[in-house]
């Protein structure tokens, strides 16, 4: 049976910062053939210990939660034997990129090599080992997940799944269409963003079953910024894009293997860029895959099921985190 547990890894300017930790609890005694020894903490030094998978929600850095992890996925991370960490962060553009996501990015990963597993450990007997993690993230999540390769440990692998990288691609700075059914959008209304003081470090899932919630201010905001062609460069909010983006560190450091999953009809962030990052890290010798989803659009995954031909897709991705550990 899975677990989730809240935590909070840190607090920024009093604002509390939480994570969900996600974990199968270990074979108990009673399930162990009669004459086994009852496991206790003496011998779990005898059990390979777990490695953890630290995840980063979408959401163009303005909306979304650590609850956007679809479940489908997180089991079948816990199914490969991790222990699986879905991590908020302060929402722009109240901050910039770099002072909240990308900072609370860095502090969660650190959080998760140093504090999680003596938490685990006390708090469920998990052995967790700190220096076997893996880092991933859908969207913008993809983003924080490559660039946690900055860190004095770098990940033993990353999975992006249509991550933003090439900041100042032209993609991401031309209007894009409103979505069908879309109304006109209230300006005093999505102002009210501004207001957002301390920043967020949760908001709605961008997208319902019924579409795009735009009585939300932050989910209408976003959506006029993309439509003006502006959103990126508003919550980067200093023009500083190297420090953000994780294209421009791609030569400059040890990149661990990284796994890429794009739909080739991705409107917001175009196949082609996963492309451009697989063959880029592999000309510097980087153990890399890209996996293109025909058709697939951004957000493919978000209701895919095992069995589905995009979670075999997914699958490959997670088997390839695994094969790091």
């Amino acid at each position: 049976m899975t677990t989730r547990k809240e935590y909070i890894y840190k607090i920024a300017n009093g604002v509390s910062v939480a994570a969900d930790v996600y974990f199968r609890k270990a074979v108990t005694s009673s399930k162990l053939p009669i004459g086994t020894l009852r496991p206790s903490l003496s011998l779990r030094s005898h059990l390979t210990p777990r490695a953890a998978a630290l995840h980063y929600h979408g959401g163009n850095f303005t909306v979304g939660s650590k609850e956007m992890l679809p479940h489908s996925q997180s089991e079948k991370l816990l199914e490969l034997g991790f222990v699986v960490v879905s991590a908020n962060y302060r929402l722009a553009p109240t901050i910039t990129v770099f002072e909240g996501p990308v900072k609370d990015a860095l502090d969660a990963y650190e959080w998760s090599q140093t504090k999680l597993p003596g938490l685990l450990l006390n708090d469920a007997g998990l052995d967790v080992d700190g220096s076997r993690i893996v880092t991933f993230g859908h969207s913008c999540g993809g983003s924080l997940a490559l660039l946690m390769a900055t860190s004095a440990q770098p990940p033993r692998a990353i999975l992006d799944i249509y991550g933003i990288k090439y900041f100042t691609d032209k993609a991401f700075h031309a209007a894009l269409p409103a979505p069908p059914g879309a109304p006109k959008i209230d300006q005093d209304f999505v102002s009210q963003i501004w207001q957002d003081i301390p920043p967020p470090t949760a908001a709605p899932h961008p997208v319902g079953p019924s579409g795009p919630d735009f009585s939300n201010h932050r989910v209408a905001w976003m959506f006029d910024q993309l439509g003006k062609g502006t959103q990126l460069k508003t919550v980067v909010g200093d023009n500083n894009y190297d420090r953000v983006d994780p294209a421009a560190i791609f030569s400059k450091t040890r990149f661990p293997p990284t796994f890429f999953i794009h739909g080739t009809e991705d409107r917001l962030v175009p196949a082609r860029l996963s492309q451009q990052a697989h063959d880029e890290l592999k000309s510097y010798g980087v153990e890399t895959e890209l996996v293109l989803v025909n058709g697939g659009q951004h957000g493919f995954d978000d209701r895919a099921q095992p069995g589905d031909s995009e979670f075999a897709l997914l699958e490959k991705g997670f088997h390839f985190l695994k094969a790091h550990v």
